[in-house]
């Protein structure tokens, strides 16, 4: 896809429904941002940057220097993730509290978790067949994940 394609592609999957929304985020008049999306104008390296952190993409996703398939993919897990980290923050708060060996532990136990769904997934066990699966495996993947991205901003607000 061209960059054009992709910059109203992520300008909408972002929740931005019109080009003059995004441009009034953006702090640029709607007919410069219209020129970028529809005419074949080309921002400058600072507005493309604004506009990938602005949209959560890298600017080779916008640029369309990675198979479409993968970006989709990338940007669903990514979002599965993020949203499991504001589930945590809600249910748990910052955890500010916690010792370094006390987040290990923490992470001991949700990798323990996903080898756990993938046991009971791919091994034979008719016992606990309705325990495992890809949605199981893929819900302690992402509940890790968070847990890990929780951690490493505690480490980052040392």
């Amino acid at each position: 896809m061209s960059f054009q394609e992709n910059l109203k592609y992520y300008r909408e999957k972002a929740g931005y429904k019109s080009a003059k929304e995004f441009a009034n985020t953006l702090g640029i008049p709607p007919n410069t941002y219209v020129g970028y999306e529809v005419r074949g104008r080309e921002p400058k390296y600072e507005m493309l940057c604004k506009i990938a952190d602005l949209l959560e993409v890298s600017t080779d996703d916008l640029l369309g220097r990675k198979e479409p398939r993968l970006k989709d993919n990338l940007m669903k897990i990514k979002n599965k993730v993020m949203l499991e980290v504001n589930k945590q923050n809600k249910q748990w708060g910052d955890e500010s509290e916690l010792t370094p060996h006390q987040w290990l532990g923490l992470i001991q136990e949700e990798v323990g978790e996903i080898a756990q769904a993938l046991n009971e997934t791919y091994l034979p066990n008719k016992t606990k067949a309705k325990l495992g699966g890809k949605e199981n495996i893929q819900t302690e993947i992402y509940q890790t994940a968070a847990l890990l991205i929780r951690f490493s901003e505690r480490i980052e607000g040392e």
